[in-house]
């Protein structure tokens, strides 16, 4: 009677707890993470996919948040899929050859209870940058999962990626590749990279996914005698902006064509003049104004005598 009584004691004190550990987990929501993130085969949007058994709840899932990192920090709503639906997203608002972008996911169970964001996943972007005679290829790592090594292709007959690998890296190091065969004759030609990695992604209702892909680098051709053109140059960015000594020069250009730039004070008279550039893809320049007083100053970039500009403020 007495262990009986002991028991029953144990028990008694034990449910608080179950009930209390049962409520909590159901109050932080759904548990859920990204399979992967890679660009279409389209190259012109990124696709989100989350394997739907790897996500957990307590209680019933109605759907999956997606979020997109900002430039300026924080993470933005960029949609909703039913959980009944496929388990992938295609973002058309994001364009993969202007950068890499970050995503996460977060699930929503069916009494409106949204659980945390999951890890972050980060597409893979594709840049090429003339130095001196040579052309380098360099790519930003996958964030996310685990890879063996990256692959770069060449779209020489321009039907589709994977035609012609041009390199394998040794690696989940390596991001980089210098191009021997220069100039680049960017007649039908598209670049980009992808990875190879053990595992599978199997998103539900839709298409498996065993690599992930970067964006395809092919050269926009502009008329320097056009004043309507679409931009080639985009995304421009300065930070820190003020500064007291340096800061960063950010931008995206779509077009192979030479860039001039350089800093102007508010007179319009240039103080700082860089050697032209050609690049695709998403570019940055460190801008040393320390020999310089303070003031508002002017960083231009001019391609196919178009001009852009961002005002810079010098503490």
């Amino acid at each position: 009677m007495k262990k009986e009584i002991i028991t029953m004691i144990k028990v008694l004190l034990f449910l608080p707890l179950f009930f209390l550990n049962s409520i909590t987990y159901a109050q932080t929501g759904p548990s859920t993470n990204i399979c992967l993130v890679t660009v279409d085969t389209t190259f012109t949007h990124n696709v989100i996919v989350w394997e739907r058994a790897s996500q957990t709840s307590a209680i019933p899932i109605d759907s999956i948040r997606v979020y997109r990192a900002k430039l300026s920090g924080g993470d933005t709503l960029v949609g909703s899929v039913h959980w009944d639906s496929v388990s992938q997203f295609r973002d058309y608002s994001a364009d993969p050859n202007l950068r890499p972008y970050r995503y996460r996911i977060s699930g929503v169970d069916n009494q409106g209870l949204e659980g945390p964001l999951s890890l972050p996943h980060q597409t893979i972007h594709f840049a090429i940058l003339e130095q001196g005679d040579s052309i380098r290829l360099r790519w930003t790592k996958y964030m996310g999962e685990n890879i063996n090594y990256y692959n770069c292709w060449v779209d020489s007959a321009g039907s589709g990626p994977g035609v012609d690998l041009l390199y394998s890296t040794f690696n989940d190091v390596d991001t980089s590749w210098w191009h021997t065969d220069t100039p680049l004759d960017w007649t039908g030609l598209g670049y980009l990279v992808d990875v190879d990695w053990t595992s599978q992604c199997s998103a539900t209702k839709a298409q498996d996914h065993n690599t992930t892909r970067s964006n395809r680098a092919n050269s926009v051709e502009s008329n320097p005698n056009s004043l309507y053109e679409i931009p080639t140059i985009k995304e421009l960015t300065v930070f820190p902006n003020p500064t007291n000594e340096t800061t960063k020069l950010v931008f995206s250009s779509s077009s192979w064509s030479p860039i001039t730039v350089f800093v102007t004070d508010l007179m319009g008279r240039k103080v700082k003049q860089f050697k032209p550039i050609k690049v695709l893809g998403q570019h940055q320049m460190k801008i040393d104004l320390e020999p310089y007083n303070s003031g508002m100053y002017n960083l231009v970039l001019i391609q196919n005598n178009r001009v852009y500009s961002q005002k810079l403020l010098k503490l």
